[in-house]
């Protein structure tokens, strides 16, 4: 178990919440997500684990050039590709265990990337940059709308932790009974959750 799985570990722990790992033999077998998660021996959900590094492009450039060398260039922002990967790649192990939906799926996501945050998913998944008077900017579309466009709602809880900040939680509520089982899994009231766009 790597130290971004140990930390989702004591994070679930820390809601009363058992966090179990597939066994040798059903990985041998195919794909799984990280952990089924039970509480007081009820199984509730898939959990999967992924891991957001910082991105070391310019540091590589750097510590090869020679001194006096200017290094960089441009290139598209590589934040959205990762986060659309990490939720394709997600699936495919949900999908392995839990094709028919019938558990909640939850994507957990350990980032250790300063340039990269919690509002960068959301944009990911909504298609919208959200602005801090309150706005919402449609301009990522070609994310939320592409290979995930089916995807994205068949993951019912979004976990992020930060290295820097507080953990934050994004529901797709679409599902509604698998919302439940989640709000109650985590002691959140349904009627808190803040609605995106409202």
């Amino acid at each position: 178990m790597n130290s971004d799985e140990e930390r989702i570990c004591e994070l679930l722990d820390s809601h009363g919440l058992s966090p179990e790992r597939f066994s040798k033999e059903e990985m041998r077998q195919g794909k799984t997500p990280d952990f089924r998660v039970s509480h007081d021996g009820e199984f509730l959900f898939f959990c999967e684990v992924k891991s957001i590094d910082k991105d070391i492009w310019l540091d590589k450039q750097l510590d090869a050039a020679p001194p006096g060398v200017i290094v960089g260039g441009s290139r598209n922002d590589p934040i959205y590709n990762r986060l659309t990967d990490d939720v394709h790649s997600a699936m495919k192990q949900f999908d392995a265990v839990n094709k028919d939906i019938r558990y909640p799926n939850v994507l957990s996501v350990v980032n250790h990337d300063d340039m990269c945050g919690f509002l960068d998913l959301i944009a990911v998944i909504m298609g919208y940059a959200l602005t801090d008077d309150g706005g919402a900017h449609a301009i990522f579309g070609q994310f939320s709308e592409g290979r995930i466009k089916q995807e994205k709602a068949r993951i019912h809880l979004f976990i992020w932790v930060d290295d820097f900040k507080p953990k934050q939680f994004f529901f797709s509520q679409t599902h509604e009974a698998h919302h439940y089982t989640l709000c109650n899994s985590f002691g959140i009231d349904p009627a808190s959750i803040r609605q995106i766009g409202s």
